[in-house]
């Protein structure tokens, strides 16, 4: 028979729970499952965490923003990008920013503020990357190996990444390309791509390039990134007093949360802070 106590800390979690997200039945899976909120431990639905809630924090109806995840990295970021966060159900001042790597991914999702009264989770945006601007002559785009120049001082691109090549009104097109579609990266390097039609296609043969001194108004851009945002709260997410696991969506489900009571109780003893960003006591 499981074993378990009512007071919030690891040790009187239950290490039989850890086979409800196919983990060894061991002290250590037990600590990892207890309060868990990091993506590098994943369940058999999501990303799955244990948590002793008492009957305060249960009947909290609204809550701050707690967990920030990517779903699509993007392309092409050269810098951090801002966040955009849309209400759907209350809540005030929560404030996050996106974190850009060196291949020009955005690879977390960081809340800065955490805001308070969200009673459901908000959608948000994350801001585009910059359209990077290429000069459409004939040191811009070298037509011999089909290669395009980037102007900025490293490419951020990838061969695979899908780009949206920009030409704005008034310019013609580089021969072989059409304004405004996308294409893929072919090849690409620190300094510049080759593009296709199709991802791991051919590579389009540029054919011409302007013989001027400068062509502007011929962009590359790469894709936006998309995440989603949980947020912490009781009542709203459905939270009952005794210990609880927590499971929040990934891939298709991201942004879904599901808590199933494990064992109810009426008193849990002691609350441990560390969890006050998912379950807050106000």
């Amino acid at each position: 028979m499981a074993q378990w106590g009512n007071s919030d800390a690891a040790s009187n979690a239950s290490i039989q729970w850890v086979s409800q997200v196919k983990k060894a039945q061991t002290s250590t899976e037990r600590t990892n499952l207890y309060g868990n909120t990091s993506a590098s431990y994943f369940g058999n639905k999501g990303v799955a965490g244990c948590f002793a809630v008492d009957t305060t924090e249960a009947r909290i109806s609204a809550g701050p923003l707690a967990v920030a995840r990517v779903l699509t990295p993007g392309s092409g970021y050269a810098a951090n990008a801002a966040v955009t966060i849309t209400v759907t159900n209350g809540g005030t001042s929560g404030v996050a920013n996106a974190t850009a790597n060196a291949t020009g991914r955005i690879s977390a999702l960081n809340i800065s503020t955490e805001g308070s009264g969200y009673k459901t989770n908000p959608t948000i945006a994350i801001a585009a990357p910059a359209a990077i601007t290429i000069n459409a002559n004939t040191t811009g785009v070298i037509a011999a190996t089909d290669f395009i120049l980037i102007s900025t001082a490293n490419s951020k691109f990838l061969a695979g990444d899908r780009v949206f090549y920009g030409v704005t009104t008034g310019n013609t097109a580089t021969a072989g390309l059409t304004g405004n579609t996308f294409y893929y990266v072919s090849f690409a390097n620190t300094t510049g791509i080759v593009l296709s039609t199709t991802n791991g296609g051919a590579n389009i043969d540029l054919t011409e390039a302007r013989a001027v001194a400068s062509e502007a108004g011929h962009s590359i851009q790469g894709e936006t990134a998309t995440g989603v945002i949980t947020v912490g709260g009781g009542q709203n997410k459905g939270v009952t007093a005794g210990w609880n696991l927590r499971t929040a969506g990934t891939g298709g489900r991201a942004g879904r949360v599901q808590n199933e009571c494990l064992v109810a109780m009426r008193s849990i003893k002691t609350d441990n802070s560390a969890d006050d960003s998912i379950l807050p006591n106000s």
